[in-house]
């Protein structure tokens, strides 16, 4: 009897020793009551090189939302943060660090189960994303400033200088950021927006300026400004009221650029 316990004993050790390594003990399941996800955010600064940037943000914060919980945690000293034990599925994640854009993205918290080195050593299954966050002040911004005219008068042929009050706006075309995420792998990037790339700048007799996050690559702004009214000059004797539009332009602007854009109402 004591040899046939021992025996068992052994081939339960042998057993558990021939465990596949590296292989979760539930099957993987895309969905909230799937396995275990040990997600890793790395945080890089978008305006130093032409698509995703090795240099790493020190002192970003990283929020996911998953199953109706929240987790928050800072980078550590070389840009990432990382999330254990969160389940597979669709998570909001933010990015949000002083003197940067907020990036705000819906990640795939998935890690395909065809893929391989997909584990860390406990068993969690690894899912990754590479966010870019742009600075707001600083020698990378890019500078654009122009000259506001119309035709306010036609019994010359010279465009007139603006004097209204308008409000110039620069804001930046959402799709040129999907080069600064990767968003075609696991932990894939479904959908993302960034906050503090809509710059403003007020009218100041005929001419405007304003700075605007920019990257190496280039990114493209959107320049457009506010309706007025004005009593246009028909004739030397002749006024006539007149509504006066803006045609939207696109700017493309790099990190530490100074740009010329005169904006002429139609």
């Amino acid at each position: 009897m004591k040899n046939t316990i021992i025996t068992l004993i052994l081939l339960i050790l042998v057993f558990l020793g021939c465990k596949k390594a590296n292989v979760s003990d539930a099957p993987y399941i895309d969905s909230i009551g799937g396995v275990k996800i040990r997600y890793i955010v790395s945080v890089v600064d978008g305006s130093n090189t032409i698509s995703k940037t090795s240099s790493s943000i020190k002192n970003a914060t990283v929020c996911v939302v998953v199953n109706d919980s929240i987790y928050e945690t800072p980078v550590d000293e070389n840009g990432i943060a990382i999330f254990n034990n969160l389940f597979a599925g669709n998570t909001i994640v933010q990015v949000k660090c002083d003197g940067y854009t907020t990036a705000n993205l819906i990640v795939d918290l998935r890690a395909m189960p065809d893929t391989s080195h997909i584990y860390d050593a406990t068993n969690r299954r690894l899912v990754s994303s590479i966010v870019s966050v742009f600075p707001t002040n600083g020698e990378t911004l890019a500078n654009i400033s122009g000259k506001i005219q119309a035709e306010l008068d036609l019994t010359n042929t010279e465009l007139e200088t603006v004097t209204n009050n308008l409000v110039v706006r620069a804001n930046v075309i959402a799709a040129d950021l999907y080069d600064y995420v990767n968003h075609d792998c696991s932990g894939g990037i479904l959908d993302l927006n960034y906050s503090d790339f809509i710059i403003t700048s007020s009218n100041s007799s005929g001419n405007y300026s304003m700075k605007v996050p920019a990257s190496a690559k280039g990114l493209r702004y959107i320049i457009n400004a506010d309706d007025f009214e004005y009593l246009q000059q028909i004739t030397p004797s002749d006024i006539k009221r007149k509504i006066y539009n803006l045609k939207a332009d696109t700017i493309v602007v790099q990190a530490g650029g100074s740009y010329v854009k005169d904006l002429i109402y139609e």
